[in-house]
């Protein structure tokens, strides 16, 4: 008699496997070896493990939100990228856009209204824990693709912007820059994050963050840093939250007379199709999305599979793109 009891993860921890290597095998998906595979589906017999779904049987809804403003190309990516590693796994899938007051009213989904049914969620972008509470209550399993909140107690894999930070001040210090300002929405956790990462660096130089160099991206900007223009003190070096306000602040450097990179360093992030056309070209970091779109699936998978594991909070690094807007600093 098979024990609905056993999960992947009992199989993964009797093999010392990864539960993703047992996930596979189980959904006959490429990438595990053939000696692997035979091992996994004998334990899984030994434990009686029975299959509630074939992966070709599984559908997915794909929930998201507006994007931020100055988010020009990410965010598309981000969804394609759900919609390519779905196709991989043999799932099917609704993509369905969540405007505000749907959000705010918790109104139901179309495609859940008209009856359909769905074996997990991924809600891209910053949806209030309310509403995927309520999600929760007509689908049991969900996870979150960036919008990360430590109020989330759900599945969530997103990008570690302290790392992002701490690399983009490190690459600054290594160029001799030590006045370094960050430009970016204070109200943001992932900014808050950055923000200690670059404080993180400035602290491994022996340097501290000067808070004059905070420059809030949601007010009016251009007043403070023509301030500290007027009193020459500008930093050497910018960190700025996205590419699109890496570009902003360039343009509006260029306006006054000062020059990137010769004057003021500029660093953005996402690598989105701005960096590389903005004048000068974009020094930025790459945020992986195509693999940080397969982990988002594949940990659904797992939540499907085993759903009283614990939650998981998956962080994703970024690589720096070298480009034309940093030089070295000349004392």
């Amino acid at each position: 008699m098979k024990n609905s009891k056993t999960t992947i993860n009992d199989i993964s921890e009797a093999l010392g496997i990864s539960a993703v290597s047992v996930s596979r095998a189980l959904s006959g998906q490429p990438g595990i070896s053939e000696e692997l595979k035979s091992r996994i589906l004998q334990k899984a017999k030994e434990l009686g493990y029975a299959k509630s779904k074939k992966a070709s049987q599984l559908n997915i809804l794909v929930l998201h939100k507006k994007p931020y403003k100055e988010d020009n190309s990410n965010f598309s990516y981000m969804v394609q990228g759900l919609e390519k590693s779905l196709q991989k796994h043999n799932l099917d899938y609704s993509v369905e856009f969540v405007d505000a007051n749907a959000h705010e009213k918790l109104a139901v989904p179309y495609k859940l209204s008209k009856g359909i049914t769905f074996d997990g969620v991924i809600l891209v972008g910053r949806f209030n824990p309310e509403y995927a509470d309520f999600i929760q209550k007509k689908v049991n399993n969900i996870i979150y693709f960036t919008g990360y909140s430590p109020s989330y107690d759900y599945d969530c894999v997103r990008y570690n912007f302290c790392n992002a930070g701490y690399k983009q001040c490190a690459y600054l210090l290594k160029r001799n820059h030590t006045k370094i300002g960050f430009m970016g929405n204070s109200r943001q956790i992932k900014n808050q994050e950055k923000l200690l990462g670059i404080t993180s660096a400035l602290a491994d130089y022996n340097l501290s963050f000067n808070s004059d160099y905070y420059i809030e991206s949601e007010t009016e900007y251009q007043e403070k840093l023509l301030d500290l223009i007027k009193k020459k003190k500008i930093p050497s070096a910018f960190i700025c939250e996205n590419d699109f306000k890496a570009v902003e602040l360039i343009r509006f450097l260029n306006s006054k007379n000062i020059k990137v990179p010769e004057d003021v360093s500029v660093i953005g992030s996402g690598n989105t199709d701005i960096s590389s056309l903005s004048s000068p070209a974009l020094t930025t970091l790459d945020l992986n999305i195509g693999y940080t779109s397969d982990c988002v699936v594949e940990t659904l998978l797992k939540r499907i599979s085993a759903p009283d594991k614990p939650y998981e909070s998956i962080m994703i690094l970024s690589k720096l793109i070298e480009r034309e807007s940093v030089s070295n600093f000349k004392t």
